[in-house]
């Protein structure tokens, strides 16, 4: 159809009519952007800053950064950084550059996002970190990457071909979940024991490690993850007993499970690490345990950001009531054999398992110096391998996340616990 002189002038009409309402929009809505892109820019750049200083354990409690808002901040960073990126275009395009505020907005956007590049990047150095504290040790292949964890890091949902069995009881009110591959198995499979974390009195078995108890399960490994006495109800060694009977229910149960009970190993993380180095260390020690002769030791521990001398005679941390008053329910001064009884560094010796400890160097709740004594004591009278990962940019709990710094991460634990599995 011919379009006349009528139709272009009715055109041009419209088009400079919508041209001129959206002048005046962008006009009316710019301030209102521009305070908007100030403030979220603003805000992340403090979580930014927060989550890439070091600790300075010098200062007070109070002036280091939190725990939680920095791993939330430095695990999730590539959601950070594309969210950053999505909103500073959109207020870009609704001319925030155009004035002051804006502009200041802007460039507070651009400092931030650059805190995340850097963030990101020490995340992905990380495997390079994991892979140096295994050499001579294990082999440790790059993860695949599982990109939609990474910018959707929900760490409970199941991946496909894994199945958990919920609630199985070992003990009187102590239960625990076997994680598995729904694959047939020709043969009996080792066994990975994860003890939760929490301060000894919070958390339970499926909140912590998800992403490292998942992919030994996909690897062909049974994993269990089981609860233990929580304080204040609770008194050490009531932990300890609970969990050297978890293992003889292992024991036990092998036939049913498919476990080969000569290759079961123990990790946790944090209080978890704090217990389950003590297994592995006392678990021929008669005195918490019902082991029978015929029974195998541990054979591998992998332990992250634990707690190691109850005692601090390094005096490393802060006045942790929670282990005075709850866990030991004792004085130090008083009674230093009941805080050397549940110090790991006091029972290393020369039956030590193979052992990999993982601490974040940006951990402000448990200073990376624990792990280093611990370390160091146990290097000194262990026959076996001992490997340390001190993992950059990192802080307490960073492996709750399947973010790219714990894919790292898992990819070397998995390496560690294979190759000790097959050492005769």
């Amino acid at each position: 159809m011919a379009t006349g002189p009528s139709d272009v002038v009715a055109n041009l009409i419209i088009r400079q009519r919508y041209q001129s309402f959206r002048r005046r929009a962008l006009r009316r809505s710019l301030p209102a952007v521009s305070i908007l892109l100030l403030i979220f820019a603003a805000v992340t750049l403090v979580f930014a800053v927060n989550g890439i200083r070091p600790p300075m354990y010098e200062r007070s409690a109070v002036l280091r950064p939190p725990w939680m808002p920095v791993m939330l901040t430095t695990e999730f960073a590539p959601m950070w950084a594309g969210l950053l990126v999505v909103v500073t275009l959109v207020a870009a395009a609704f001319g925030a550059a155009s004035s002051p505020i804006g502009r200041v907005g802007l460039g507070l956007a651009l400092g931030a996002l650059t805190l995340f590049g850097l963030m990101i990047g020490r995340s992905i150095r990380s495997f390079d970190e994991i892979r140096t504290a295994l050499a001579g040790i294990a082999e440790v292949p790059p993860p695949t990457r599982r990109w939609r964890s990474v910018f959707y890091p929900y760490p409970y949902r199941l991946r496909e071909g894994i199945e958990r069995v919920d609630g199985l009881s070992y003990a009187a009110d102590l239960s625990l979940d076997v994680y598995r591959s729904t694959q047939d198995r020709a043969q009996r499979s080792p066994l990975l024991v994860h003890i939760h974390g929490g301060s000894w009195g919070g958390g339970n078995r499926r909140q912590m490690s998800q992403p490292l108890i998942q992919e030994m399960a996909h690897r062909g490994w049974i994993v269990a993850s089981v609860d233990y006495p929580l304080v204040p109800d609770a008194t050490f060694p009531d932990q300890m007993i609970a969990l050297h009977r978890a293992l003889r229910w292992f024991r036990d149960s092998a036939n049913e499970l498919g476990i080969d009970s000569s290759s079961i190993f123990v990790t946790g993380g944090s209080a978890g690490g704090h217990l389950a180095a003590l297994l592995a260390l006392t678990d021929r020690d008669s005195d918490w345990s019902t082991r029978r002769p015929e029974e195998e030791p541990v054979a591998g521990a992998v332990v992250a950001y634990g707690v190691f001398d109850l005692l601090d005679r390094k005096d490393i941390r802060d006045f942790w009531p929670i282990v005075t008053d709850l866990l030991i329910k004792g004085d130090p001064l008083v009674e230093p054999e009941k805080f050397r009884l549940g110090s790991p560094i006091d029972h290393v010796g020369p039956g030590a398992p193979p052992f990999l400890v993982i601490h974040g160097v940006n951990d402000s709740l448990v200073p990376i110096v624990e792990s280093e004594h611990f370390v160091t004591a146990l290097r000194s009278v262990s026959e076996q391998p001992v490997a340390f990962a001190r993992i950059g940019g990192a802080t307490h709990a960073f492996d709750a996340v399947d973010s790219l710094r714990t894919q790292n991460m898992v990819a070397g634990v998995a390496a560690f616990l294979e190759t000790v599995a097959r050492t005769p």
